[in-house]
């Protein structure tokens, strides 16, 4: 397959890094909401975190671990029940539904070890969900 498309080519307008415009979708949905931490790659939230609802607030803390990996400052992309309990700040009470109702929709989901996710084909849900609060 090849990657030589021509530029008069009317498809070439769909040719795009999907891999650049997840980080940069990423990067406006969390900014101002939750930055990362440079040396330990935890999130870290900002001011514009407390405007948004419990299931936009546990989305942001996934997205922000997915961040942190594509960064390379975690080791993993995924989180288990108690550390988006203490990322968030939310009581284990209000993180639960969410994550569930977040899973039910599909949004982000569990690997093996019941750790949750955001799948790399929900990222534009996940920003979505951030950036319509």
């Amino acid at each position: 397959m090849t990657n030589d498309v021509p530029r008069d080519d009317p498809l070439h307008a769909l040719v795009l890094d999907a891999a650049e415009v997840d980080r940069a979708a990423i990067a406006g949905a969390l900014k101002g909401r939750v930055g990362i931490d440079s040396k330990s790659g935890r999130a870290v939230l900002s001011p514009g975190f407390n405007g948004l609802d419990s299931r936009a607030k546990v989305m942001a803390v996934l997205l922000a671990r997915k961040a942190a990996h594509l960064l390379d400052l975690a080791d993993v992309e995924t989180m288990a029940y108690k550390e988006v309990v203490e990322a968030s700040g939310l009581p284990p009470g209000t993180v639960a539904p969410s994550l569930k109702d977040l899973r039910e929709g599909h949004l982000v989901a569990q690997n093996d070890a019941k750790a949750y996710y955001v799948p790399n084909a929900q990222i534009n849900a996940a920003v979505g969900l951030l950036t319509s609060e």
